[in-house]
């Protein structure tokens, strides 16, 4: 290989490079912003302030505000199915896989704050899809839906919950999930985040749970049995 098209292609590996900088920029600023002011509201301009970057460089690597909105849930939300997924595949029982998926869930939209701002901020209820406003937001939210759906549907094959609609409870499960975040967000994200997913659970394994299960499944969640 010539010592010229060594360096042409030295030279194009950093463009690529300084280009995805540009673009985990770009994300991250617009994260923050779309979570103060909601989509309609924001401006690229204050996006590209945020960012550090100039519009030209913002449009050289995200086209439009639209583009740059989708590209914030592509990433976040492959995140968060990746990080389901590896509790999906675990070796564990179906109740014990219903408690690590809930506590890494809770623990993925509380640390990633701005992201949890951006999707509160719709005010659109998380469990119903046709509100969704991205095809990645709907995308995810389906697969996300018949994944608990059908661990739920596990959990009761193997007698641990009270049968009922597995779409049904997953869907109340989200919504819940929805409400607590907000209510956490609300107070100053001031509580202590396992407290949170803790409290989250008692509630989900209360209201699932066999009579007859319960205080095993909360010895399993790692929570003191009911008085």
């Amino acid at each position: 290989m010539s010592t010229l098209s060594t360096a042409a292609k030295a030279q194009e590996s950093l463009r690529d490079k300084k280009r995805e900088l540009y673009r985990e920029a770009v994300l991250d600023a617009a994260e923050r912003v779309f979570g103060e002011e909601g989509y309609e509201a924001t401006k690229v301009q204050r996006i590209a302030a945020e960012a550090g970057v100039s519009l030209t460089t913002l449009y050289g690597v995200l086209e439009s505000k639209w583009e740059i909105y989708r590209a914030v849930h592509r990433r976040r939300l492959s995140e968060v199915m990746r990080l389901t997924q590896g509790v999906l595949e675990a070796d564990m029982s179906s109740l014990e896989i219903l408690i690590a998926g809930t506590r890494t869930q809770l623990a993925f939209f509380m640390e990633r704050r701005d992201f949890t701002k951006m999707q509160l901020k719709e005010v659109t209820a998380w469990s119903t899809i046709e509100l969704l406003r991205s095809p990645e937001q709907v995308e995810a939210l389906g697969v996300g839906l018949d994944l608990v759906a059908s661990l739920l549907r596990s959990c009761i094959d193997d007698g641990y919950l009270i049968d009922d609609d597995p779409e049904l409870m997953a869907r109340m499960m989200i919504a819940t999930q929805q409400v607590r975040l907000a209510m956490w967000m609300d107070r100053g994200c001031k509580e202590d985040p396992d407290r949170v997913a803790d409290a989250a659970l008692r509630h989900l394994l209360r209201s699932y749970c066999k009579a007859g299960q319960l205080a095993s499944a909360l010895e399993a969640a790692g929570l003191r049995a009911e008085p």
